[in-house]
């Protein structure tokens, strides 16, 4: 748009931009646990975040072969704070639950609440704890409570709802939640001030709608009130919702015979029980200054405009019960002082059900634990295979949103590498890090090598032998996969150098922790599985090392070496993330300019940090490419080469 006018006008152009490091170390690891969000990508971000919801590793729970998932997810953790886990299990699976359900009959004073689970096999989803909020009849279902993933261990979960201390409060709860302990008894590990009612806040205005507060702060539990259709439960409308309160000045008659509520700027019509015959169809709470309650159901409206209605203690005016009286102890009542008071279907304290903490039911593990109570390996290889796909969770091969560079292993069947192979080079964005098996000597590595594991990819590698460390977390020594300390040397080796340093030898390959290894590989062993790309550990005098970083690549080139990978990764990820910024822009000298200059800073900056001996970059298009709208970066690296042999001379004259 072009100014007529005299005067200053100004543009702002920002030539500011550059290229923009990616994180170094992000992982990603599938795995089996007792608890936890289950089939979804989940980002951590510390060790406690995994504790927290996933719980301790334990390779008893589910064998070495599929156990060590979670010591991996630990020791990346300790070291880099960026790691995509999940924790997978079978589509049968089940939520343990526990459903608030409410009943009204024509024979009750008030509403009971009952509490109530949903069967194994009617809990498989989200989808299917919503239709449990269905109305059945006569019961009107509240809310459903459910744990954060579904299976077994949330049947130690229980919970318990009390009334707020302060009488003055109404409709708000405590909500304590228990887990049992590994000696049997049962601890308060989180508690919360919850309503049932989605508008309520606390003091300070912030929600506490059961399901607000539970999503925002709990590690442990969901609520869920709203059925498929968005309204809100059945029971939710016959004890929770409001339908009306105090507009105006209000005033209480407590005699019996004549009790009545009036509000000079109410019109009780809407809620009264015009005939005294039938069921009445709501009932009213007052409360005086000091939170003295009493209660009552609505009979015919009268007075100026309906603005006074009779109150009854009954529901049923055809029974000989109902007196036209209040319920609850009318001489505690100050009707002299501030009166409030509240319409609803009916009343009823929520924790009149929950004399001691109960427990959710019916949680499962699906095919996954067989009948007898032990791993079921078939449906544990398949879902670890699956997850290391889009088959469970599609993020998984969402290069643009999702990154990770580094994809572990954890002494998982073949199958399950292969489908970690397969995702690598589908996403050609991260490397894979295998074990060889477990494998009782040399000669078994590299029949296991040839015959099981013969991958040929620059984007994976394998590590040998097993070895055995001392387990913390059950207090004794174990078997566990090399990838256990590869899980926690690389990403040591991005924070204390760059990730083109290579993750071996005693500078960045050392590991203190080996008890002991299946074979020490010799060095006639290390020349045969160098020429296999197997990536051994090895005992010298000094201690254990990593003595190779090779990927699975036969090809010989730069692109066999692990480091070399990681830092084309890096400088890949790095500049199609600063590119795409470009789309859209002028095709012209200009543009192209600008992008090679950032380029070349960029990759300058790598060069300095002993990642490049040098580089080249070309900007532009051909006439046939800007016909296209296209214009081509060609970049050429040299990285840098790590040093595999000294040869020391001695010249004797």
């Amino acid at each position: 748009m072009s100014n007529i006018s005299p005067g200053v006008y100004t543009k702002i152009i920002d030539l500011s931009t550059f290229v923009q490091e990616v994180p170094s170390s992000t992982g990603f690891i599938v795995a089996l646990t007792p608890k936890g969000r289950d089939n979804q990508l989940v980002f951590l971000g510390s060790r406690s975040e995994l504790i927290s919801e996933f719980g301790e590793p334990n390779i008893s729970q589910y064998t070495k072969a599929y156990g060590q998932g979670p010591y991996m997810a630990y020791n990346f953790l300790g070291e880099s704070g960026s790691l995509y886990f999940m924790r997978v299990l079978p589509e049968d699976a089940s939520f343990a639950t526990l459903v608030l359900d409410t009943a009204m009959d024509a024979t009750s004073a008030n509403s009971s609440i009952t509490v109530t689970s949903i069967d194994s096999t009617a809990a498989n989803t989200l989808a299917d704890l919503k239709t449990s909020l269905e109305s059945a009849g006569g019961t009107k279902p509240l809310c459903v409570l459910y744990p954060i993933g579904r299976g077994d261990y949330y049947n130690s979960i229980s919970v318990k709802f009390t009334t707020y201390s302060n009488p003055i409060v109404d409709g708000i709860y405590i909500l304590d939640v228990y887990e049992k302990q590994s000696d049997g008894s049962e601890q308060v590990v989180e508690s919360f001030d919850v309503s049932f009612e989605p508008t309520a806040t606390d003091s300070a205005g912030e929600t506490i709608f059961i399901s607000d507060v539970l999503k925002k702060y709990s590690t442990i539990l969901r609520a869920e009130m709203t059925l498929t259709s968005g309204n809100y439960s059945s029971g939710y409308d016959l004890i929770v919702k409001v339908f009306d309160k105090n507009i105006g000045e209000t005033t209480v008659t407590k005699t019996a015979l004549s009790a009545s509520i009036k509000d000079l700027k109410q019109n009780f019509s809407d809620w009264q029980k015009a005939s005294e015959t039938g069921l009445a169809n709501y009932s009213v709470m007052a409360m005086d200054a000091r939170g003295v309650k009493i209660y009552g159901w609505l009979g015919a409206a009268s007075g100026d405009g309906n603005d006074e209605v009779a109150i009854f203690n009954w529901r049923n005016f055809d029974s000989t019960a109902t007196v036209q009286s209040w319920i609850g102890d009318t001489t505690l009542f100050n009707s002299d002082g501030p009166i409030t008071y509240k319409i609803k279907k009916s009343f009823l304290d929520i924790s009149t059900a929950f004399g001691t903490d109960v427990p959710l039911k019916n949680g499962s593990d699906g095919e996954l634990i067989s009948l007898g109570g032990g791993l079921n390996t078939v449906v544990a290889t398949e879902l670890l295979a699956k997850g290391y796909s889009d088959l469970i969770d599609d993020n998984v091969m969402d290069t643009e949103n999702v990154y990770f560079n580094l994809v572990f292993d954890c002494g998982y069947p073949t199958s399950v590498k292969d489908a970690i192979v397969s995702m690598t080079d589908t996403r050609r964005d991260c490397l894979s890090i295998l074990d060889n098996g477990d494998n009782a000597s040399f000669t078994d590595a590299m029949t296991s090598r040839q015959d099981s594991h013969p991958y040929n990819t620059y984007l994976s590698a394998i590590h040998e032998p097993y070895n055995k460390i001392y387990d913390s977390f059950t207090g004794r020594e174990i078997w566990v996969s090399p990838i256990y300390h590869m899980s926690y040397l690389l990403p040591r080796n991005d924070k204390v150098g760059e990730q083109w340093y290579a993750t071996a030898g005693f500078t960045r390959g050392v590991i203190q922790t080996i008890k002991e290894m299946r074979f020490n590989p010799k060095i006639g062993h290390r020349d045969q599985m160098y020429l296999k790309q197997l990536n051994p550990i090895v005992k010298f005098n000094p201690g254990y090392t990593v003595w190779s970083q090779l990927t699975t690549q036969a090809k010989p080139s730069a692109l066999q070496d692990i480091n070399i990978v990681r830092l084309v990764l890096y400088c890949k990820r790095a500049l199609e993330e600063y590119c795409k910024y470009f789309i859209f822009e002028q095709n012209d000298a200009f543009t192209w300019a600008q992008v090679s200059n950032n380029i070349q800073l960029f990759l300058e900056s790598i060069k300095s940090r002993r990642g490049l001996y040098g580089y080249s970059v070309e900007v532009s298009a051909t006439e046939y490419e800007i016909k296209k709208k296209t214009f081509h970066v060609n970049i050429t690296l040299n990285p840098t080469r790590v040093v595999e042999k000294i040869e020391l001379n001695f010249f004797i004259k």
